[in-house]
């Protein structure tokens, strides 16, 4: 009998692990099914952002689907150029790139170090259209599982199962996690809104902050971005700092008071950034189409006991704030060493239980350090030091992806860290003394 799978959502995730199951040697050996609560592909009008896609995570996971060379169609390499700022507009850091830079020695010319840009949507239809069709039934929300058959039951009334594995691939609110752990979202203390300056060249001012890829601001836990899209627009966030239960709420009581009048809107979203540059608040006034957005994480390093015929992916599993890049990356990830785990397991005649255990085993500590690496960012751009933190731990990140460890050997006796920390704080003194004096003279 073949093995049953059941894939519970369609998102990059879900879509990921189908299509590596649907190329595998084990292919003939599984029937799989994906659960999607959309009730068609172009359904939801807001498919996200762009991604920035890493080369042993997302990139690794798009070899292996076989979609290379469709995938390099649509990367853009040159989004990765990106500029951290302050509120006073004070450049601190600037990375330009055109293409693949970092190659690694005696590699046959693989890239240790890349992150091409890829819309959310793009991605998507990408790995949709690589799947079998009959696999993905649409219109089907999960409403709970009963524990004792694994009988999937939804929303519409209708059941499916059981099944020898579910695979939550459902997000943040997944209902697969409920069979598995009382493991629930947190609010991070972070909320804010998103929207698109669709015609950037009525702004070139916008535009040539933005350049090809991201312009991000941070001060005084407050964050303002822009980030370029495939088609042209720019996506701007606007996020501050605010705990409790206060500002848990305050995105939809902002959108329940201002929503139907943009204008005041903007308004509202533009009195938290009222000492920021008149450019960074153009940025603001420029975008449309605001949508609220509170950001929720898992508690860091928490997971779950294995339990038979269930196991998680993605944000289902180890949900993240997106201030590290690292959310579909490490989705990915898990697709891949979750089909790497069952195949061996079938083309061995192993356990097939076993394999979804021993995923587990392996992804929990990898997880947990992509969530400490988010936190740190989260918690060094919304600080009073903002950039300077934001820029220190980047150090951490690149040398951490490229297998270097700054307290070992000769790089222990250069302290990079610290003089960058006194090149920023230089930086941003100096940035802080000229904008003054320009507004002395632009009043005079």
């Amino acid at each position: 009998m073949p093995v049953s799978i059941a894939i519970i959502g369609a998102g990059p995730a879900g879509l990921t692990f189908a299509r590596l199951l649907q190329v595998s040697p084990i292919n003939s050996q599984l029937t799989v099914t994906v659960f999607e609560h959309d009730s068609s592909p172009k359904s939801r009008l807001l498919q996200g952002g762009t991604l920035d896609l890493h080369t042993d995570t997302g990139l690794a996971a798009l070899k292996k689907c076989g979609l290379w060379e469709e995938a390099i169609k649509h990367l853009r390499y040159d989004g990765e150029e990106m500029t951290i700022a302050d509120k006073n507009d004070t450049h601190i850091f600037h990375m330009k790139s055109d293409g693949p830079k970092f190659k690694s020695k005696g590699s046959g010319g693989e890239l240790d170090y890349e992150r091409p840009e890829m819309d959310r949507e793009v991605l998507k239809d990408m790995l949709l259209g690589s799947v079998d069709a009959e696999w993905v039934k649409w219109g089907k929300t999960l409403q709970s599982i009963d524990e004792t058959t694994g009988v999937l039951i939804f929303r519409d009334g209708t059941t499916a199962g059981p099944f020898d594995l579910v695979v939550g691939a459902d997000g943040a609110w997944s209902k697969v996690r409920h069979v598995l752990t009382d493991l629930r979202p947190r609010y991070s203390g972070i909320c804010g809104f998103e929207g698109r300056v669709p015609n950037p060249n009525d702004y070139p001012d916008l535009s040539k902050a933005v350049g090809r890829g991201s312009y991000f601001s941070c001060s005084d836990g407050k964050f303002l971005g822009g980030q370029r899209m495939g088609d042209e627009s720019i996506k701007v966030s606007a996020w501050v700092k605010r705990e409790g239960s206060e500002g848990k709420s305050w995105t939809a009581d902002t959108m329940t008071a201002y929503g139907d009048n943009e204008e005041r809107l903007k308004a509202k979203i533009l009195e938290d950034f009222q000492d920021w540059t008149p450019r960074q608040r153009r940025f603001l006034m420029a975008a449309t189409n605001w949508r609220p957005w509170t950001l929720y994480e898992l508690p860091i390093g928490e997971f779950w006991d294995h339990k038979k015929g269930y196991t998680l992916l993605g944000d289902a599993a180890s949900l993240m704030t997106p201030f590290a890049g690292e959310g579909v990356n490490k989705a990915m990830k898990d697709c891949l060493e979750l089909a790497e785990q069952l195949e061996k397991a079938l083309q061995a005649e192993g356990d097939f239980d076993e394999a979804a255990r021993q995923y587990e085993e392996n992804m929990f500590p990898r997880a947990k350090k992509t969530q400490m690496a988010t936190m740190r960012n989260k918690t060094g751009a919304f600080s009073k030091e903002g950039p300077v933190s934001v820029a220190v731990g980047a150090v951490d990140d690149i040398a951490e992806e490229l297998g270097k460890d700054l307290s070992k050997g000769i790089l222990s006796w250069i302290p990079f860290k610290t003089m960058l920390w006194f090149y920023i704080v230089s930086r941003q003194w100096v940035g802080a003394w000229r904008r003054t004096v320009s507004e002395m003279i632009w009043r005079e």
